[in-house]
């Protein structure tokens, strides 16, 4: 791929810093998302804002670690050309490495006929990655002011109808948007690891962040397969992550009070109630779109068998018979 053009970093400290769905649902989630905001809990503001219904197919990918590689070849199973950069000396070729790594899975997902390694393309500085970029991924280290500072020098280079989507975990965009000259265009874009095989992704706002790019952010993911979701209220960790933090205390307590060993407790998740979250999560959105009951059963059993003849297979690989009851290590 015959990357583009563009202009030096106006920041060239930042070159130092170190790396340390379905449509429908994407529909429905949209709809959520501007009801919502337009009732209040997040306001557009006045004159900030931007056309961002353009077609996307160019991506820039900052920070190319585990995350940003993951999302890069993500990103290019689906078609897109893909513009990444980090500062690392050997970061061009460790993410090669890594999307020639993630391509068999990909294509067990399924590639897109326009899919391809070769329409990446590697640039050293961040101004030349995402000054033609129509959605940018950034995935930098966690740091809050060099996050802020990254997110600025973003915001600066990149087209002004771009949507700029932070991986971040760690920190809310409220905290990360504050120097950004748009910062309307910046959204929480949080995938679970590794964003190439894991369908969700969390959205949040920050308080600079208007209701059209939480929308265009939402209904983008939607489209290359991912299961957007919609924080209401920012907080750090986001969901996805809390959720797991609260199962792994109370599995945590179990084992201190003698109640069950590390392997009973992991057997008890992955062949219980693992199972039945992912088949069919609490069942609470299938009632509220009206399904019956007997349609929630049948679904859920559906999709039972199928993850249960799965984990049997796993669990009967030689690796996995030196642990009880597939036994997943910490």
């Amino acid at each position: 791929m015959n990357c583009p053009t563009a202009s030096r970093s106006t920041r060239p400290e930042l070159q130092n810093w170190q790396e340390c769905g379905k449509a429908t649902q994407g529909e429905k989630t949209c709809k959520v998302a501007v009801s919502i905001i337009e009732s209040g809990i997040r306001t557009e503001r006045n004159n900030r804002t931007m056309a961002l219904d353009k077609a996307v197919r160019r991506i820039g990918i900052v920070g190319t670690g585990a995350i940003g590689a993951s999302w890069a070849a993500l990103y290019l199973a689906r078609g897109f050309d893909v513009i990444a950069t980090d500062p690392d000396p050997g970061a061009e070729a460790n993410l090669r490495h890594r999307i020639d790594s993630a391509w068999p899975a990909l294509k067990m997902l399924g590639i897109s006929p326009k899919g391809s390694p070769e329409h990446l393309c590697f640039k050293p500085d961040i101004a030349a990655a995402v000054s033609a970029a129509d959605f940018i991924q950034e995935s930098g280290p966690e740091q809050r002011d060099l996050k802020i500072r990254l997110l600025a020098e973003i915001d600066e280079a990149a087209p002004p109808d771009s949507i700029i989507a932070s991986s971040s975990e760690a920190l809310t965009m409220s905290q990360m948007q504050t120097a950004c000259k748009h910062p309307e265009r910046c959204v929480i874009g949080h995938p679970l690891n590794p964003p190439h095989i894991m369908p969700l992704v969390e959205i949040a706002a920050g308080a600079g962040t208007s209701a059209e790019t939480v929308r265009t952010a939402i209904a983008f993911y939607a489209s290359i397969g991912k299961k957007p979701i919609l924080l209401r209220k920012e907080i750090v960790g986001h969901a996805a992550a809390r959720l797991e933090a609260a199962l792994h205390r109370e599995i945590a307590w179990l084992i201190r009070e003698g109640v069950l060993d590390e392997a009973d407790a992991d057997t008890a998740v992955c062949w219980g109630p693992g199972l039945s979250w992912g088949a069919m999560g609490d069942g609470v959105a299938q009632e509220a779109a009206g399904q019956s009951q007997q349609d929630l059963v049948r679904e859920r059993d559906e999709a039972l068998l199928a993850l249960v003849r799965l984990r049997l297979r796993v669990s009967a690989r030689p690796s996995a018979k030196s642990t009880r009851g597939g036994r997943i290590r910490r």
